[in-house]
Parts: C-alpha cells; sequence; structure tokens
C-alpha cells in the first residue's frame, strides 16, 4: 500500500449561477450511434483496440484545499467490475475503520487467479502495506470467482459474497480486519436451477438487525427462458431461504440481468434498487429486516409493459439522432441507493438516450456532450416526471413528458427545420452532475473513435455511488468526461471522478413536472478525486466510482479504478489490446473547504506545453508558448515520485524553448512539471 497525500479540486457553485453568464449554444447535429444487445455483458459490437495516448498540456491548478488523502489500496490486471450499476464494494463501520474490495486478477488472458481482492483501513491507514508500497498480493477466495460484495457482519465482523461460475460463496472474519476468512460456504441454488448455465450470479449483500447478523442477498440467474432475479436470506449464517426478489411480478422477471441491481441498508431498512432500460425502476423496500417488503416506482418507463420481441407498442424514437420531433428516451441508466438514518432512500442515476426502433432484445443508443447528466432522487419525491421546458428565444412550450426524465439539453427555439440550438437547462430538477463548465467544451466532438471506443459508459457523466452521513448531507460521486483534461489524440478527454454534495433539505423539483427557477434548498460541491497536475493522477483515467452507503463524522470515503489507457481489457466491451495496471484508489473527503481569496486577474501564462524528443537520450527540449513574460520553475521526477532534477528559467511573450540536460538520468519514465504564476503543467517523457 502506498499513501499518496496531494490537494483536492473544490468549486462551489449555485446552481442558478450558471444561468446568469448567458445562454450556452451548441448547433444540433447528427451524432453517430451504435445498437447495443440487451444482455448480461453488455454490447455485442467490438470497437477496435485503441492503445496509444499521448497527453496534451495539463489544465491550470485552481483552487486547493488539504482535505484530501489518497491511498492506492491495490493492484489488478483485470479491469471488469461490473456490467452495469456497481454497489456494495465499500463499507464503513461505526469506528471509522473501513473495508474495500474489488474484482482482482493478475494472469491474463484466463486469469485463473480471478477473486476478491481486500484492503482494510484500521483508522491509521491500510494493512496491506510494505516499504511505503500496497502488497494486495491474491484473492481472499480459494478458488476463481468474481463481483466481489462486502459488508458488516456480527457486531465486529464482516462478510464477502462472491460467485464461482456455479453458485455464490461467502467468506466471514468474527474480527473485522484480523485472522483467517472463514469459508468458502455457500448459498445453494434454488432446486428448479439445476444445469450449469443457470446459477446464481451477481450477489450483492447487505446486513440488517442491532448485531448486523441477518444477510441479504440479490442475485441474477438466467435460462433458456431470460433472467430471474432471486433474494436470499439468512438469519444464522447458515441456512438460507431463497425466493424470487418480494413483489416483483413474474412478467417482470425477464426485464431485469446481471447487475441490474444495488442493495443498501440501514437499522432494521433494507432497500433494492432495480434499473434497466426495459424495465421500470423500482425500489422494493422493508423496514423489519425483510419480513415484509413495499414496492416504489421511482421510474415509470413508458415501455416495461410491452414484450420487446413480439409487440410493436414496443418500438419508439426516430433513426437519426435530431432533435426535431425528438421521441428518444432519456431514461435513467446506472444507478445506485443509500439510506439515511431516518429510513429514507435516496438514488442517484445517469442519464442515457435510446430509442427501440425493431422488434428484438436490442436497442439504439446516442452518445456525445450534450447527452449528459447525473440525477439525483429520494423517496419523497414519489415517481419522477418529465420537466416541463420553455424555449428561452421564442416562447415555444415542451410539455412534460415522460420520454424527457434525464433530459439535461434542450432546444432555444421550436425545434422546425434542420438548423438550430440546444442549451442546458441549468434549472433541470434533480440535476446534480455533468460535465463541468470549462473553456475547452466547444472543443469535445465525441464521435466514435473518441467516445464510443473508451464508452464503457454511455454518457459523459455516468455510474454514479451515492453516501449519506449523519446529518443527512448526501455526497455522489461519478465518472465524467473532464472538459479540463484533453488529450492531443483525436480529441479525447479522459475521465475525472467528481464529486457532488447535496445539503438537507432534499426539495430538487415539484412532481407535476412544474418547476421552479431555483431548485429548492439545495448547495452543490463538485470536487474532483485526483488531482490531475500530480504526476501520480496525470495519467488517470478514473471509471468505477464506490463509496459505503454511510458515513459519520462528515468524513466522506469514495473508491474508483484508473490505469493510463482509456477503455478495458477485459469483458465484451474490451478495447484495449493488452492489459495494463489498474489502481484501485480509496480517498477521504471532509465537504467543509474555507473561503479562499483567489485572484481573478493572475492568468496563466503557459499557452500549450510539450516535451520533446519524446524518448530522448542526452536532452529534451521544454517548449512553452507564453502569452505574457514570466519566470517559470522546471522539476523533473521519477516513476516513484521523487525529485530529481530542479533549475529556474525565464519566459518571454511568444515560443519559448528551453533545453534541459537529462544524460545523468537512467533509462526509464519520468515526469516534468513546469510552473508559472501558481500554474502547473505536467508532462510524461521517456529516457532511452
Amino acid at each position: 500500500m502506498k499513501k499518496v497525500l496531494f490537494t483536492t479540486l473544490a468549486v462551489a457553485v449555485a446552481m442558478t449561477g450558471f444561468a446568469q453568464k448567458g445562454m450556452e449554444r451548441v448547433k444540433v447535429e447528427k451524432n453517430r450511434s451504435a445498437k447495443a444487445e440487451i444482455t448480461a455483458y453488455g454490447k455485442v459490437d467490438q470497437a477496435p483496440a485503441f492503445n496509444n495516448f499521448a497527453p496534451s498540456t495539463s489544465v491550470p491548478r485552481n483552487i486547493k484545499g488539504d482535505d484530501l488523502g489518497g491511498w492506492q489500496t491495490m493492484k489488478t490486471l483485470y479491469d471488469l467490475q461490473t456490467n452495469k450499476l456497481l454497489g456494495n464494494r465499500m463499507y464503513r463501520f461505526e469506528d471509522g475503520t473501513l473495508g474495500v474490495t474489488a474484482t482482482w486478477g493478475q494472469t491474463p488472458s484466463a486469469f485463473s487467479d480471478r477473486g476478491t481482492g481486500y484492503d482494510y483501513h484500521d483508522g491509521t491507514g491500510f494493512i496491506f502495506e510494505e516499504d511505503g508500497e500496497q502488497s494486495v498480493t491474491g484473492r481472499i477466495e480459494s478458488m476463481k470467482t468474481g463481483w466481489p460484495s462486502y459488508s458488516q457482519y456480527g457486531p465486529e465482523g464482516e462478510i464477502i459474497v462472491s460467485h464461482t461460475g456455479s453458485n455464490l460463496v461467502y467468506y466471514t472474519r468474527e474480527k473485522k480486519g484480523e485472522g483467517e476468512w472463514q469459508g468458502p460456504n455457500e448459498i445453494p441454488n434454488p432446486e428448479w436451477l439445476g444445469t450449469s448455465d443457470s446459477e446464481m450470479t451477481w450477489p450483492r449483500v447487505v446486513t440488517t438487525g442491532p448485531n448486523h447478523d441477518i444477510l441479504h442477498v440479490i442475485a441474477a440467474a438466467s435460462d433458456d427462458d431470460g433472467f430471474y432475479m432471486f433474494y436470499s436470506k439468512s438469519t444464522d449464517g447458515e441456512n438460507w431461504t431463497t425466493t424470487f426478489v418480494p413483489t416483483l411480478e413474474e412478467g417482470e422477471q425477464g426485464k431485469y440481468s446481471a447487475d441490474s441491481y444495488v442493495m443498501a441498508a440501514n437499522g432494521n431498512t433494507v432497500a433494492i434498487m432495480l434499473l434497466s432500460v426495459t424495465g421500470h425502476g423500482y425500489i422494493i423496500k422493508s423496514t423489519d429486516n425483510g419480513e415484509t417488503w413495499t414496492k416504489m416506482k421511482f421510474w415509470d418507463n413508458p415501455y416495461a409493459e410491452y414484450d420487446w420481441e413480439t409487440d410493436e407498442n414496443s418500438l419508439f424514437g426516430n433513426s437519426d439522432d435530431t432533435y426535431i420531433n425528438d421521441v428518444d428516451q432519456y431514461g435513467p441508466e446506472l444507478g445506485t441507493i443509500c439510506i439515511d438514518n431516518n429510513g429514507m432512500v435516496h438514488g442517484a442515476f445517469s442519464g442515457h438516450k435510446y430509442a427501440h426502433l425493431e422488434l428484438g432484445t436490442s436497442y439504439t443508443y446516442w452518445y456525445g456532450k450534450t447527452l449528459d447528466g447525473i440525477f439525483y432522487w429520494n423517496e419523497s419525491m414519489g415517481t419522477m416526471q418529465g420537466p416541463k421546458w420553455t424555449c428561452p428565444d421564442d416562447g415555444f412550450v415542451i410539455e412534460s413528458d415522460p420520454h424527457n426524465i434525464c433530459r439535461m439539453w434542450w432546444p432555444t427555439t421550436e425545434p422546425v427545420g434542420d438548423e438550430y440550438y440546444i442549451t442546458r437547462n441549468w434549472e433541470s430538477a434533480n440535476l446534480v452532475g455533468f460535465i463541468t463548465p470549462d473553456e475547452h467544451f466547444s472543443d469535445m466532438t465525441l464521435n466514435e473513435s473518441t467516445f464510443v471506443v473508451k464508452g464503457y459508459f454511455q454518457s459523459p457523466a455516468a455510474a454514479p455511488a451515492i453516501c449519506v452521513d449523519e446529518t443527512g448531507t448526501v455526497g455522489i460521486a461519478y465518472s465524467v468526461i473532464d472538459a479540463s483534461r484533453p488529450l492531443s489524440n483525436e480529441g479525447y478527454f479522459l475521465r475525472s471522478i467528481m464529486v457532488s454534495f447535496i445539503e438537507p433539505g432534499y426539495v430538487m423539483g415539484d412532481a407535476t413536472g412544474e418547476y421552479s427557477e431555483v431548485p429548492g434548498n439545495v448547495y452543490y460541491e463538485w470536487v474532483k478525486l485526483q488531482d490531475a497536475d500530480d504526476f501520480m493522477h496525470s495519467y488517470d483515467e478514473a471509471v468505477y466510482a464506490i463509496c459505503p452507503t454511510n458515513t459519520t463524522n462528515e468524513e466522506f470515503w469514495f473508491g474508483y479504478q484508473s490505469d493510463d489507457t482509456p477503455g478495458l481489457y477485459s469483458g465484451s466491451n474490451a478495447v484495449q489490446g493488452a492489459p495494463t495496471d489498474n489502481f484501485i484508489w480509496v480517498q477521504k473527503v471532509i465537504p467543509d473547504y474555507p473561503d479562499v481569496n483567489v485572484n481573478e486577474n493572475v492568468v496563466n501564462p503557459m499557452v500549450n506545453t510539450r516535451v520533446y524528443p519524446n524518448p530522448a537520450s542526452g536532452e529534451i527540449n521544454i517548449e512553452v508558448s507564453a502569452s505574457q513574460a514570466s519566470e517559470m520553475s522546471i522539476s523533473i521526477y521519477n516513476i516513484m515520485g521523487q525529485n530529481v532534477m530542479n533549475q529556474s528559467v525565464s519566459l518571454t511573450t511568444g515560443m519559448n524553448t528551453r533545453p534541459v540536460n537529462i544524460s545523468e538520468l537512467n533509462s526509464g519514465i519520468y515526469f516534468v512539471t513546469v510552473k508559472a504564476n501558481g500554474f502547473e503543467n505536467t508532462m510524461k517523457f521517456i529516457v532511452k
């Protein structure tokens, strides 16, 4: 385990402030589309491998705080953490300790060593540490497994549930972070699931009761007739009762598949989120440890009642991506939940635009920078309604429509003809995350090669994780294409993990579809988890946000997976030609930043920077296009983060080239950081 301390980018913004900056317009253009099969493993279409990325200059350093610590908890070559929704990978105990898990593997391509990677924070640091480096070297289980789910079990213990390909297994420890794991123990498949192709898989586990000793597990299984959702419960840790997920009707079973669900628990309350393109969005909840259940529909999918293979009533949408007579569905795609101390369920999900154009189990989706958004929901809001929109230029009204539940961008005039503009609705009810405003936003052209090839998520902001503390403050982390982190290849932008915080007072809009100008008593604070100017994170492609569902002392813990190459090596969406080292990072965020006086007149004089030749031997050149004269420092670090060289130079307005002698550096990877006027850029180079 290696602990790295660095700073965080924090920007606190009132949502209505954006509307006052003038209208942001994007000309309507057709985007390319891709077809995706609704199967357990996502899209069928394969994208070509794309491995060669070189970063352009990094962005200026902005306001920083010092409330963030980052831990590199484990390293894995296996990089597929979920097929859809992701949750129940971290747990924070009442004493402040923390456990984190991931699907881990180091032997491609079959990954016979795949299993649960685990680390534990004892209050001072993570336990797997040796000579300052993380040292998770193997899985918990004795056999190949995947998809671990983790929770407290007993007054001081812990449990991990995972799948083997033939059943579900679980391991327990009486004392968290200590001793030998006890297992494998088995959760039996229902008797009628008798074939090797129809076992329970992709589990989630939570515990309830005063001593956290009542176990709840959900999982999916499939046979020739489709998918089934199962719920298993144990009150003694040995004997299990397995049924279909409570309250789910027979005709709804096939609407959900692998990883279409997450769980949360608090006290005696347990809740399940079910979410898919073909089904309704449900919260299934018990307040008595799973004895009785209720079902709430938070998303009323207009096409969930129809058979997509045979019923023409299931067809909807356009064959292209114009906004003219737009009847495509802007619906929730990837979601997550938590439960506060009052027993209320909070949820978050990413938006998704898609259409069902022909009968069958496939759908067409679209992608691009205007198909964006992370949305918040809680039980008090009931079933979501599409907002009513008045076009700002001509007053044309688009009435509330269930197709527009997760729509962020809207026409500025009545959508007639082929050329008109759309703009962000900053007052969109429940909107809590998106591509953050940046000068590079207008440069983003997310086409097939720069977006979908690396598109393990189909929207720019996607796959949230949610947590609530004892005060009711909600933190939502999500992976987002970062407009401030452009790469030089084909206009691609790296993904970052951003966090939005919502203070109590959860009124986000009007459930009738009439939304006020100010979306309720809500406070937004965007925090970028990784410092892209830190050489350890300058190449992060950050995905798979995770967090415990509950925390205390206003300390929020978030995790994510990162490597230096966009895309995945494992799974049906794989685009990497070779595996890369993926790191599971865990970071603590305290959402209480002091006011910082910033001189807005200070500018970054380094308009563009680059290092060449690369690779190099003997000498490198630092090229800087400067907007004004300034002093600039040059610092070089090796791959371990050790500072190996420093020097200072003067910049003049215009193009500057400054040679640096590297003849005494050993062969390997290095990072060069240039700083001027309080801003800095970091670039990687190789010494031959």
